[in-house]
């Protein structure tokens, strides 16, 4: 009988995934890791790319940001010293700021309004949307395109898509030790009554989910379950679901300028740890699926966690992507079955996810 890594949608079972080691980009639109796209204003070059030249200049810079990047993330005095503020991507996004007060900036955001918003006085749920590490927000552009797609196909049901910054890239989705990013402070308290307040929403839990790719997968975990209260749906994919020993052995940047080298404070911001304390608030309350590439390197991280939920008596979806490394695009094209379909039984109790 197949219960392990299998297709809940299809049913179908397979042999042993093939592991490829994991190289740490988050996806195409991640493998540009530089922390400072806009303030160079690559975003725009990319988009309108039209020659070898032009291409090259790219590489050169993306290059020259991604050092950068790596040398930010290591420099305790600056690591924090990055960009709020985002400029356009693609037509499929509307972007939106607010003043934030934990910050001291204005704060930016992509979001993604269905189809006929304007004209419409509906309201709608709302997914929150974590990129992974060295990501911008418009890493979510291969999901909210099949969105998009499914939508219009009458195939998926409307929905509001919120893709956040982390100015960083590596802020784990949840508050520095030392104050200088309060990651998680900006998004609870300020990002989702912005949201609320700024847009027609379903402003309740029943009607607002969380999901997230690589190291945004181990942020709506931890937010998702940790603010149970808040979110009646997390999907984690292809979570980098690593623990505070792995931060401290592998992860070096990360546990000092996150976690300030302390054990027990990322112990205590960790999606096992979080889960595992309230297990009794989120079983049988959430809607909760873990998906991950057959060629993910993060395969196990994923898969123990799907087994921890298991033996905590959690309901969830659990599946393999065939053929897929850890890469959102290739998930995406990869992935045989009704993607929404999680999010449609996630928001049934608000009124099938539109109410006027």
């Amino acid at each position: 009988m197949c219960n392990s890594e299998q297709w809940l949608q299809t049913k179908r079972c397979g042999q042993e995934p093939r592991i490829r080691r994991y190289a740490g980009v988050s996806g195409v639109s991640q493998r540009i890791r530089a922390r400072r796209l806009d303030a160079l204003n690559i975003d725009a070059m990319i988009r309108n790319i039209g020659t070898a030249h032009s291409k090259f200049v790219a590489v050169i810079l993306c290059a020259i940001t991604s050092v950068s990047a790596q040398e930010t993330v290591n420099n305790p005095d600056i690591v924090m010293d990055l960009q709020w503020e985002i400029g356009s991507w693609t037509d499929i996004w509307r972007i939106g700021q607010f003043e934030s007060a934990a910050v001291n900036s204005d704060v930016s955001y992509y979001i993604y309004l269905p189809p006929g918003y304007d004209a419409s006085d509906k309201r709608y749920p709302v997914v929150y949307w974590f990129h992974g590490a060295y990501g911008r927000p418009y890493s979510a552009t291969p999901v909210v395109k099949r969105l998009a797609a499914a939508i219009s196909a009458g195939e998926a049901m409307e929905m509001i898509v919120v893709s956040c910054l982390d100015p960083t890239g590596l802020s784990m989705w949840t508050d520095s030790k030392d104050g200088r990013l309060p990651m998680e402070t900006v998004l609870i308290d300020e990002l989702i009554p912005h949201i609320d307040a700024s847009y027609r929403t379903l402003s309740d839990r029943s009607g607002r989910g969380i999901e997230g790719f690589s190291m945004g997968g181990y942020g709506a975990a931890y937010l998702g379950f940790k603010y149970h209260q808040l979110f009646s749906s997390v999907s984690i994919l292809a979570g980098a679901l690593h623990t505070p020993q792995t931060f401290r052995e592998r992860r070096r940047a990360i546990f000092d300028n996150v976690f300030s080298g302390d054990t027990e404070y990322a112990n205590a911001r960790s999606p096992w740890t979080v889960i595992e304390k309230n297990a009794d608030a989120v079983r049988n309350k959430t809607s909760i699926r873990i998906f991950v590439g057959a060629d993910d390197g993060l395969l196990d991280w994923n898969r123990n966690y799907h087994t921890q939920l298991d033996e905590l008596g959690i309901d969830h979806e659990w599946g393999v992507v065939p053929d897929s490394p850890h890469d959102l695009e290739i998930v995406m094209q990869n992935w045989d079955g009704d993607f929404f379909d999680h999010y449609r039984r996630a928001f049934a109790d608000s009124a099938s996810g539109i109410r006027q």
